[in-house]
């Protein structure tokens, strides 16, 4: 008797963002009317996007991806470009507020830098934005 070799399977969450294209509403759909001409409506696609069960997955791989072109999630380049920027915006603050945290219980820059991917001159800026914008001017 041979033993079988175990079997591989992602868990559920991972299974669906692999294949999360094969769900969408868009598929076998004219491509052409995810990409319109400079001035054309995006409305086809926002049409197709409304009724798609997996719009979240798509926008979100367009957005981290920092896909320039084409109607994705529903959001066209423009409307994507400003979720982006709200997103990083949104990311820094919690990770500047988590670095004065750090700093406040005593660790050191470096220490701090390198738990977050920064240099140390990085950290210090950081620091020294936050001391300066909180003194009464």
């Amino acid at each position: 008797m041979t033993a079988r070799p175990p079997q591989r399977s992602l868990p559920a969450p991972e299974r669906f963002a692999t294949r999360w294209r094969e769900l969408a509403a868009c598929r076998g759909i004219d491509l052409g009317v995810f990409f319109p001409e400079r001035g054309a409506s995006a409305g086809p696609a926002r049409q197709v996007c409304a009724a798609c069960p997996v719009r979240q997955p798509c926008l979100d791989y367009a957005v981290t991806n920092r896909i320039t072109s084409g109607v994705w999630g529903g959001l066209t380049e423009r409307e994507r470009r400003a979720l982006r920027s709200r997103w990083v915006r949104t990311s820094r603050r919690e990770r500047d507020r988590a670095i004065l945290a750090a700093e406040a219980a005593g660790y050191t820059e470096a220490v701090i830098g390198r738990s977050f991917g920064l240099s140390r001159t990085s950290v210090s800026r950081i620091v020294r934005n936050e001391n300066d914008a909180g003194r009464p001017g």
